[in-house]
């Protein structure tokens, strides 16, 4: 089911981009940001976690007017119970679509990405979801995120909503 999700919102968003634009003078930028976030466990068969705020980080390049690649850094302070506490760093390759009705200043996007989970183990994760940039310059964003993050085989018990606001600057 989690591999199905993925490969659904991935197509979505590698079909939304497919438009031709005549002006592209402004592609091809990096930029970078940081925000902050609070998650919602979802571990499944574990013992009741309470939910983790959290930092992210990214560096990212806007490749098209309807795409940008992303590298995110997300950590997520102790997911406590009675009986332990759970640390998660993940560290994702994202794919961040945007929708064609998006405006200069208003920009909806899709993001399906992948990579490594830290926990108490290691392996493979994903995560997709929605997000909303405003631009408040021309280099400055804000930004609200919401996306569902998962593990696979030995993390496939760890799922968790995790919500971001934060800020970028585009060079």
């Amino acid at each position: 089911m989690k591999t199905h999700l993925f490969f659904t919102v991935l197509v979505v968003v590698i079909f939304s981009c497919t438009s031709l634009y005549a002006e592209q003078d402004h592609l091809g930028h990096f930029y970078v940001g940081a925000g902050g976030s609070y998650a919602f466990e979802d571990f499944g068969n574990r013992h009741d976690y309470d939910n983790s705020w959290g930092v992210n980080a990214k560096i990212g390049y806007h490749t098209h007017p309807l795409l940008d690649i992303e590298f995110d850094i997300d950590y997520l302070n102790k997911f406590e119970n009675n009986a332990d506490d759970l640390e998660i760093l993940t560290y994702m390759i994202v794919l961040k679509g945007y929708f064609q009705h998006s405006t200069e200043k208003v920009k909806l996007s899709t993001i399906v990405g992948t990579g490594i989970m830290r926990a108490d183990e290691t392996g493979w994760c994903a995560k997709v979801g929605l997000g909303l940039d405003f631009f408040t310059t021309q280099n400055i964003s804000l930004g609200i995120e919401g996306n569902y993050t998962f593990g696979f085989d030995d993390l496939d018990e760890i799922g968790y909503s995790n919500f971001t606001i934060g800020a970028a600057y585009h060079f």
